[in-house]
């Protein structure tokens, strides 16, 4: 017997979670290639510096938001996304899948800031509106 919530009908098929190990892992690899090549490249806390370590540094970042919008759409795929998802259910306030988007909207903000700061589009640091 098999109870159907509010939320269930008999036209939405239920989706199985999957184990995605092999996805799972190709993501985190995707992500540890990413922070190592940051670091391979000189990467020095502080202001954004125009540079491949700051634009690496953005893609990086962005690359966390599209998993986090990814993990709303496709958790039952990898653990990898469900462990994003409980993120966003149990350590955000509000709580709630729902702050994959908020996450993701973030992440890539805040990349594509660093990638145009890196490409010297932006520059960070270097002058003040109050130094006039």
């Amino acid at each position: 017997m098999e109870v159907v919530t509010a939320m269930e009908t008999h036209d939405t098929p239920r989706s199985k979670n999957e184990p995605g190990i092999a996805l799972g892992l190709i993501l985190i690899g995707l992500l540890a290639g990413l922070l190592i090549a940051v670091f391979a490249t000189g990467f020095k806390p502080g202001p954004a510096r125009p540079g491949a370590n700051t634009v690496l540094l953005g893609i990086y970042v962005m690359t966390w938001g599209v998993m986090f919008l990814a993990s709303y759409y496709f958790s039952e795929k990898t653990f990898f996304f469900r462990a994003l998802i409980w993120v966003c259910e149990h350590w955000s306030h509000p709580k709630g899948r729902r702050m994959a988007f908020f996450y993701a909207a973030l992440a890539i903000i805040l990349g594509l800031v660093a990638v145009l700061s890196g490409l010297g589009i932006i520059a960070a640091g270097e002058s003040s509106i109050w130094e006039s």
